[in-house]
C-alpha cells in the first residue's frame, strides 16, 4: 500500500508522528489477505510455470505444460460462479501440428482472440505461435500462426508475447538460430527475437529482428516489453562457455527498428556484474518519465544458493536514462533471503506508485513472498511483505502478477496448494 499515492504521508507525519503511522500501516496490512482461488489437481494438468492474464470480464487465463487429452498441455480459464472460483479447460493440445508444452501466459489481441506460444510440437517439433478464437457454441478454436523450424527462426519459445498498436506480435525463442560460437553450441542455439505481422490476406508474416551471438548480446532472450518510443526491451542471460551458471550475469537489451525490412539495431542497455547490481535479470516496465524497473534473480547479498553455488538473493533495480544517451542502474532493494524473501521472479508491476512482485524463496517455510517496494517519505526505497507462502496456500510464486482496477493482484505458485501441485491466488489490496 502507498499512502503517498493519496497525498497522506506528510499530513499524517505532522499530526500523528512516525509511531502512529507505523500502527496505521500495520492495521492496513492485517486487513488485507491472500486467498487461494484454485489448487491444481494431484494428476495433470497441474504444475503451472507461468502467470495469469486478466480478461475484461474479470476472468483469468493461463496455461499448464502437461495434461489434457494428449498429455501435451492445456489453456485454462478461472472464473467466478456462485461465489467461488471455477476451473475450465478451454483448449487441450493434441501434441502434433497444433503444438505441445505451452510456455507463455496467453495474451489478448484484436477481436478478443488469445495468443500464445508452445515450446514443442508444430509442423517441425520446435514449437508454435497459436491463436484461440471464441466460437458461437462457447468453445475455442485454435489456429497455428507459425511453426518454428529450429533453424534460423529459432525454437523452443519462451518468455512472453506482446502486441504493438499496429497489431504486430513480438516474441522470443530461447534456442535455435546461431550455433557457430561455443556459447551457442552449448545451448543448442542462442535464440532470436521475432515479429509476426498480419497480412492483407489474413495470414501472418514472420521476421527475425535479432539473432543472438552468445557474445556481448548474450543468449536466451526473454521478457520483452515495448517502450513509449516503440522500442523493444528485453533480458538475456550471459553467454555459457561450459557447464554450470553463465559466465556473464546477464543484461538488458534494446532493439530499435531501422530503415527497411532488415534486422533491428541491438544495443546493450546494462550488463550486470553479478555483485550488488544483480544478476539474471527479468524484463522491465516503464514509468511516465522513461525510467525502467525490474528484478534480478541473483546477485546482491549472497545468502541464497543454488545447486551451482552461491548466486545471491536478488534485488529490485531501476535504470535511468542519462544525458549522454546511456543508462544508470540503481539497486532499489536487495533481498536478504530471510523473512523479506529471496530470488525475485517475474519482474514487477506498478500499481498506485508502488512496485509489486514475488520471490521464489524466503519468508516463512522458505516458500516465497508477495512483496512491494515503495519510495518512502525519506526518498529511500523500502519493502513491505504482504504475504508469506507456507504450503497449503502455495509455494514458490512466480510472475508476472496481474492486477485489476479494484486493486486485486493475481498470480500462481509452482507447487504447494491442497495437492502440492501448484495454486492460483488473489491478494486483495482494498
Amino acid at each position: 500500500m502507498s499512502l503517498r499515492r493519496y497525498g497522506f504521508v506528510q499530513p499524517i507525519l505532522a499530526v500523528l508522528g512516525m509511531s502512529a503511522l507505523l500502527l496505521l500501516l500495520a492495521a492496513t496490512m492485517q486487513a488485507q489477505q491472500e486467498t487461494t482461488m484454485y489448487s491444481f489437481g494431484s494428476a495433470p494438468p497441474n504444475l503451472p510455470i507461468t502467470g495469469l492474464t486478466l480478461a475484461p470480464d474479470g476472468s483469468l487465463y493461463g496455461v499448464l505444460p502437461n495434461g489434457g487429452d494428449a498429455g501435451a498441455g492445456v489453456v485454462y480459464k478461472l472464473f467466478r460462479a456462485n461465489g467461488n472460483w471455477q476451473f475450465e479447460e478451454i483448449y487441450s493440445f493434441k501434441g502434433n501440428g497444433d503444438g505441445s508444452y505451452p510456455t507463455t501466459e496467453p495474451v489478448f489481441g484484436p477481436s478478443g482472440n488469445l495468443y500464445g506460444a508452445t515450446g514443442m510440437g508444430g509442423a517441425y517439433g520446435f514449437g508454435t505461435i497459436y491463436r484461440l478464437s471464441p466460437t458461437t457454441n462457447g468453445q475455442w478454436a485454435e489456429s497455428v500462426l507459425y511453426s518454428f523450424t529450429g533453424g534460423s527462426d529459432g525454437g523452443y519459445g519462451a518468455g512472453n508475447l506482446i502486441f504493438d498498436d499496429a497489431g504486430n506480435l513480438y516474441g522470443s525463442n530461447l534456442k535455435g538460430a546461431n550455433q557457430q560460437t561455443v556459447a551457442c553450441q552449448n545451448t543448442a542455439g542462442c535464440g532470436v527475437v521475432f515479429q509476426l505481422s498480419p497480412t492483407s490476406t489474413n495470414g501472418w508474416k514472420f521476421q527475425v529482428l535479432h539473432t543472438f551471438s552468445g557474445g556481448w548480446d548474450g543468449v536466451g532472450p526473454a521478457w520483452l516489453s515495448m517502450s513509449p518510443k516503440k522500442q523493444l526491451f528485453g533480458a538475456a542471460a550471459g553467454a555459457w562457455t561450459g557447464s554450470g551458471l553463465p559466465n556473464q550475469p546477464g543484461l538488458i537489451f534494446q532493439l530499435s527498428e531501422v530503415t527497411g525490412n532488415g534486422p533491428w539495431k541491438d544495443i546493450e542497455v546494462h550488463g550486470f556484474s553479478g555483485g550488488t547490481d544483480g544478476a539474471l535479470p527479468s524484463g522491465v516496465i516503464f514509468d511516465g518519465q522513461g525510467n525502467m524497473y525490474g528484478t534480478a534473480a541473483g546477485g546482491g547479498f549472497e545468502n541464497c544458493s543454488s545447486a551451482s553455488g552461491p548466486i545471491g538473493c536478488g534485488l529490485v533495480f531501476e535504470l535511468r536514462p542519462t544525458s549522454d544517451g546511456k543508462w544508470r542502474e540503481i539497486a532499489l532493494y536487495l533481498f536478504y533471503g530471510g523473512s523479506d524473501g529471496g530470488v525475485p521472479s517475474g519482474g514487477v508491476i506498478a500499481y498506485g506508485g508502488v512496485l509489486w512482485g514475488t520471490t521464489l524463496s524466503g519468508g516463512n517455510n522458505n516458500g516465497g513472498v508477495l512483496y512491494s517496494v515503495s519510495n518512502t517519505y525519506e526518498a529511500n526505497w523500502t519493502e513491505n511483505v504482504w504475504h508469506a507462502f507456507t504450503g497449503s496456500d502455495g509455494l514458490s510464486p512466480q510472475g508476472p502478477l496481474a492486477w485489476d482496477k479494484k486493486g486485486n493482484l493475481y498470480g500462481t505458485t509452482q507447487s504447494g496448494g491442497a495437492n502440492g501441485t501448484g495454486a492460483a491466488f488473489v491478494f486483495n489490496e482494498f
